[in-house]
């Protein structure tokens, strides 16, 4: 279920194998972008959905994206705060009290399976031990796409330009909104969690399949359609833990974001915003997009 922090946030294969097997059907470069118009009858704003990692297939815009962003005063993203920011207060919530390690929190035969899957990635459980299951998980869906994440993901880049064009800079959540909704439950579900995020990437391994791999693949080819289908076939027998971890995650997320949005236009008539979020957030029955087209506002997608 983390998969979805990449907003999400998940072994990689070679990118350009992903991008030229969908490519046969679909040409990347004809693809619509994750790009929807937003218009009432005073505002005209824009949504895109983005992936939080720094592959040039992801950062490269597209010219409607690169025309929406220019026609765009205000940019405003999942968060205002900086990266630096956003990992330190990640990584102090998610450190155990000082002198309690991972296996002494998580069963042994967990502790067992997660070693196997970190030492075989060529890492240390150092990196792990230290962190409550929820923030071990995290780390544990972000080893595939470590590759992906050497630069600086899109989401910040978006950003940074903004800053540099003199744009209003906004976020639509706070840091610890986001973090209660990463760190979802008590103890005992984070590790119920944790125990079924192990054993999906061992299926997975064995299976020699990547669920990132997959979710890239349709993300560059816009295909908002099969990254719904992705998630859906991952709520076929979840848990009543996994539903409520999925529900805090993104669905409550979406309500909350669609209503700031709905805030921000109301109040800012005369300014087009640019709202950049996970892709994910888009998808769906409840996707913000719909939910702002429910309120009442005409939400149409960018084909090209």
């Amino acid at each position: 279920m983390n998969k979805w922090i990449k907003s999400c946030s998940i072994a990689l294969l070679a990118i350009t194998c992903v991008v030229n097997a969908c490519s046969e059907a679909t040409p990347a470069e004809t693809a619509s972008p994750m790009l929807w118009k937003v218009t009432s009858d005073n505002n005209t704003s824009y949504l895109f959905g983005t992936m939080h990692v720094s592959h040039p297939s992801v950062t490269t815009l597209k010219p409607a994206v690169e025309d929406a962003f220019s026609k765009s005063d205000a940019i405003f993203t999942e968060l205002k705060e900086s990266q630096f920011d956003l990992t330190a207060k990640v990584v102090e919530l998610g450190m155990l009290p000082s002198g309690t390690k991972l296996d002494h929190v998580i069963p042994s035969d967990m502790y067992s399976k997660l070693k196997g899957i970190v030492e075989s990635n060529n890492m240390s459980m150092m990196q792990f031990d230290i962190f409550h299951p929820w923030m071990a998980s995290m780390q544990l869906q972000l080893i595939d796409a470590m590759p992906y994440m050497k630069g600086i993901p899109l989401d910040m880049q978006l950003t940074n330009r903004a800053h540099e064009e003199k744009k209003e800079v906004g976020g639509i959540e706070t840091i610890e909104e986001q973090m209660a909704a990463l760190a979802y439950g008590t103890d005992e579900e984070q590790i119920h969690l944790l125990g079924i995020a192990i054993d999906k990437m061992i299926e997975d391994a064995d299976n020699e399949t990547s669920a990132i791999e997959i979710m890239l693949g349709d993300y560059i080819l816009g295909d908002i359609e099969a990254l719904w289908d992705s998630v859906a076939s991952d709520l076929v027998g979840a848990d009543e833990i996994q539903l409520a971890y999925i529900d805090a995650l993104l669905t409550k997320r979406n309500v909350n974001m669609a209503a700031r949005i709905d805030k921000r236009i109301t109040s800012h008539p005369e300014s087009t915003t640019f709202f950049a979020f996970g892709a994910l957030h888009f998808a769906g029955p409840d996707g913000v997009n719909q939910l702002l087209k429910n309120m009442g506002y005409k939400v149409e997608r960018v084909i090209r």
